[in-house]
């Protein structure tokens, strides 16, 4: 179980030895546990990942006609076109990767070489995407 915890003015936390001991008191008594404080990283804020899908998925869709409802599928397709996913058997495309979500392996360098490839996908079609330097807000 995780317990979130936060630190004071002092940096001292407060642990709810209660909360705790409710929680261990499901095993047998000289259970061994291991403690673990690791700090929390946010990971929601990529500035990569905003600019894909506030600036270049919304121009790429739009330009192509796609719905805003539509860009899961959008994503997923560009995905499938970029790392060369081939359907099996019966002509679904499985482990299709995740690029963005909390669950992606994918190193940053590659994310970033992703988002190149759709620029320029989006380039070949006659679309402009906006550079993220550019100061363009979505």
């Amino acid at each position: 179980m995780k317990f979130k915890l936060v630190s004071d003015k002092n940096r001292r936390i407060n642990l709810n030895m209660d909360r705790i001991n409710i929680y261990t008191s499901r095993w047998k008594s000289g259970t061994p546990f291991d403690f673990e404080i690791v700090r929390k990283v946010h990971t929601k804020s990529d500035p990569l990942r905003k600019y894909y899908f506030s600036v270049v998925t919304k121009t790429y869709m739009d330009d192509r006609g796609y719905e805003r409802h539509e860009e899961e599928l959008f994503h997923r397709q560009l995905k499938i076109v970029y790392f060369q996913i081939k359907p099996d058997e019966k002509g679904i495309y499985r482990d299709v990767p995740s690029v963005f979500g909390n669950d992606s392996d994918i190193p940053v360098p590659e994310k970033i070489k992703f988002v190149e490839w759709v620029v320029r996908c989006a380039a070949k079609d006659g679309v402009y995407i906006p550079d993220p330097n550019e100061g363009v807000e979505p």
